[in-house]
C-alpha cells in the first residue's frame, strides 16, 4: 500500500522532454508579452502625444483667425486714417456746412436727388388740371 503514494522518479528522456516543453511556453510567453508591451507603448505613446498635436493644431488655427481679423483692422484703419486726413480739409468742412444749411456760392447750383419720401408725396399729390 505505501507504493500507492509513493512517487515516481522522472527519467532523464522525460525531465528533457519536460524542461523543452516548458521552455517553449517560455518562448511563446515572451513572444506575445513582447508583443503587448509594444502595443502598451504605443498606445501611451500616442496618448502622450495626440493631445499637444490636436493643440498645437488648434493654436494654429486660432493663429489663423488672430492674423485674419488682423488684417481686416489694418485695412480698416488705413481707411479711417485715409477720412481722417480728408476731413481735415477746410474745403471739406465748408461743403458739409453749404449742404446740410442748403447754401451755394455765387454762380453755383446745388443740384438734389429727391428722396423717396419725396417720390412718392408727388406723385400722391393732385395734379393740376389743364387750363382750356
Amino acid at each position: 500500500m505505501l507504493n500507492f503514494f509513493r512517487r515516481r522518479r522522472p527519467t532523464l528522456e522525460e525531465l528533457e522532454s519536460l524542461r523543452e516543453h516548458r521552455s517553449k511556453g517560455v518562448r511563446n510567453i515572451m513572444e506575445v508579452s513582447g508583443i503587448i508591451f509594444l502595443a502598451f507603448v504605443a498606445l501611451a505613446g500616442g496618448m502622450a502625444l495626440v493631445p499637444p498635436l490636436l493643440a498645437l493644431e488648434g493654436l494654429r488655427l486660432e493663429q489663423e483667425r488672430a492674423e485674419l481679423l488682423l488684417r481686416r483692422a489694418k485695412a480698416e484703419e488705413a481707411e479711417a486714417r485715409s477720412r481722417y486726413m480728408w476731413m481735415m480739409d477746410p474745403e471739406y468742412f465748408e461743403q458739409v456746412a453749404r449742404d446740410r444749411a442748403n447754401q451755394a456760392k455765387d454762380g453755383e447750383k446745388v443740384i438734389r436727388r429727391p428722396s423717396p419720401g419725396d417720390l412718392r408725396r408727388a406723385k400722391d399729390a393732385p395734379k393740376d388740371k389743364p387750363k382750356d
